[in-house]
């Protein structure tokens, strides 16, 4: 998106939206609780992981079991040969109307869960039924090292 400045130094967005001071917009830094608090409901957004070609950006539905992002996978999908590596995941909603959303990023380590207790807890906590076709027994967590988000309101 580009942006162009009245005489008075407030932009105006491609789309025409005010920009700047006058548009009363926020932009907030969210804590680290503010930001588990949005991802709890989970629902859907992007695990980033890297290639031999480059960084690739999935969207994956997902749950929270605590602070731990939960994704399901195939055995034979691009994530599924990816993990056990640094992995990022971002959420984020947005409310075109009201030019108002927010966005969540969370980077860490995305580990395939092997061990049968372990899948079993996840089913039973997570409920987490994968939106793609085709069987996706593949339990990965997402274990944070860094969370940040930010907010933009009027």
């Amino acid at each position: 998106m580009t942006a162009s400045q009245d005489a008075a130094g407030n932009g105006r967005s491609s789309h025409g939206r005010a920009l700047g001071p006058a548009s009363g917009r926020v932009l907030q830094t969210l804590t680290p609780a503010e930001c588990y608090d949005l991802l709890s409901p989970g629902g859907l957004g992007r695990v980033v992981f890297s290639t031999l070609d480059g960084p690739v950006a999935l969207p994956v539905n997902f749950a929270m079991v605590g602070q731990t992002v939960v994704l399901r996978t195939g055995v034979d999908t691009q994530l599924a040969s990816h993990l056990d590596c640094k992995a990022g995941f971002e959420v984020d909603r947005l409310d075109e109307t009201l030019s108002e959303g927010w966005s969540v990023l969370v980077t860490g380590h995305a580990v395939r869960v092997k061990k049968e207790e372990q899948v079993r807890h996840l089913e039973m906590a997570a409920h987490l039924q994968p939106w793609a076709g085709g069987a996706r027994d593949v339990y990965v967590q997402i274990m944070p090292l860094r969370i940040s988000g930010r907010r933009i309101r009027n």
